[in-house]
């Protein structure tokens, strides 16, 4: 805690003369424009973007009396709460999310047959299939909770018999039969940002 500001929080600074890491007492400040004028502007007690979206674009709402017709922001604020809130506003996300760089990059490599991002996937049976052919079956969801208190729902799937495969070393190491975490939703909402980009 600060001495001389107790509402501030501790956090990595940009100018770090000492090389260190050091962290300092300091706000996130967020600033809306709009044709090159500021428009809004909301200082936060975090040091992520991502959960600062939401309540500084809602005070954009109350102070002018309607929600902004788009809204264009960095990597920094694609998160599944914040494209489902701008969503729910009727407000067009210009927003990338955080491996969308990353992704662009390795464009021109092979893909990664074992990501889960890469395996085939029957939406009729809801099952997912592992480079070998093997089915991954749907056993159930899991239930997490961002810091900002939004749920979100992965669900689980199962592969029925990783014992003996011959490409289990290139897969996964871990014991018993691999399981993958899919979240449907996310999936769909990173694909329509990945189309206005």
């Amino acid at each position: 805690m600060s001495k001389t500001d107790p509402d501030a929080t501790f956090m990595p600074m940009k100018e770090d003369h000492m090389k260190n890491g050091q962290l300092k007492p300091g706000y996130n400040l967020q600033a809306s424009t709009n044709n090159q004028f500021i428009v809004n502007y909301s200082l936060a007690q975090t040091t992520a973007d991502t959960t600062t979206l939401k309540h500084h674009t809602q005070e954009f709402i109350e102070n002018y009396g309607q929600a902004p017709e788009a809204l264009t922001a960095d990597a920094g604020y694609g998160s599944q709460e914040n494209y489902e809130y701008l969503e729910g506003n009727n407000i067009q996300a210009y927003v990338k999310y955080n491996y969308f760089h990353k992704e662009q990059q390795q464009k021109n490599k092979p893909p990664d047959p074992f990501h889960p991002e890469n395996m085939y996937y029957n939406q009729e049976t809801d099952t997912y299939y592992c480079p070998m052919g093997q089915a991954m079956k749907n056993i159930g969801q899991r239930r997490r909770k961002t810091a900002s208190g939004y749920l979100q729902y992965n669900t689980l799937y199962q592969a029925q018999n990783c014992g003996g495969c011959p490409l289990r070393v290139l897969c996964h190491k871990a014991n018993g039969n691999r399981i993958i975490e899919r979240n449907h939703r996310l999936i769909q909402l990173k694909a329509k940002a990945k189309e206005i980009y």
